[in-house]
């Protein structure tokens, strides 16, 4: 089915297809910035912010090899890239909702037309976990013409909601969901910003 959106007014932007599009969390601390950048170029250009933000890799002793995980056919580690999801925001949300019966707050989100991150691939962990080398087959080149956003969740995502509403607990929203990966920058300038909360269009 065709998605129809209404005409932008005069000075508006084109709304963003948003089958054409891989998404990113937008939160108030970066809501100004114009371009995303991989962590590793914190260090040395925000060192403070840097340090905050590998801490958070400290947790669990899988997590501690993460920063220096080698990741396959993009030949880069795991703070060389940006991080981007290629499913829908609303897709985890509904999930949480009809799953775990719980409506997450309001959380926004950058959706970026493929075409604007550059070289890319798909990182799918299937067959290794957190903390492990990547198995090769898990990461493919993304092809930006072949490329569409996806309107659901994975089935690993769904049971890993399951698992946590059974615990009582949160965890990570895209855990168990491909992720798409640039070396960046990417530049935001025509990116649009949603809420998870708002349906795909032409829902």
């Amino acid at each position: 089915m065709a998605l129809s959106a209404a005409s932008p007014r005069p000075g508006e932007q084109e709304p963003a297809d948003h089958r054409r599009c891989v998404f990113h969390l937008r939160s108030a601390a970066h809501a100004g910035l114009e371009e995303l950048h991989p962590l590793s170029a914190l260090q040395h250009a925000d060192p403070e912010a840097y340090a905050t933000a590998i801490a958070k890799y400290d947790d669990t002793p899988q997590r501690r090899r993460l920063p220096e995980t080698w990741i396959p056919v993009i030949d880069a580690r795991w703070t060389e890239v940006i991080f981007l999801t290629p499913i829908h925001p609303h897709a985890i949300w509904s999930a949480w909702r009809d799953i775990a019966a719980v409506e997450l707050p309001a959380q926004e989100f950058w959706a970026i037309g493929v075409e604007e991150i550059g070289p890319a691939v798909v990182l799918d962990r299937r067959l290794t976990r957190s903390g492990e080398p990547i198995d090769p087959r898990e990461v493919s080149t993304l092809r930006t013409d072949e490329y569409c956003a996806e309107k659901e969740t994975t089935a690993r995502n769904a049971e890993w909601i399951a698992q946590l509403a059974r615990e009582h607990r949160r965890g990570a929203w895209f855990h168990g969901t491909p992720h798409v990966l640039t070396r960046g920058p990417v530049a935001l300038g025509s990116a649009e910003v949603v809420d998870w909360r708002d349906p795909w269009p032409g829902q």
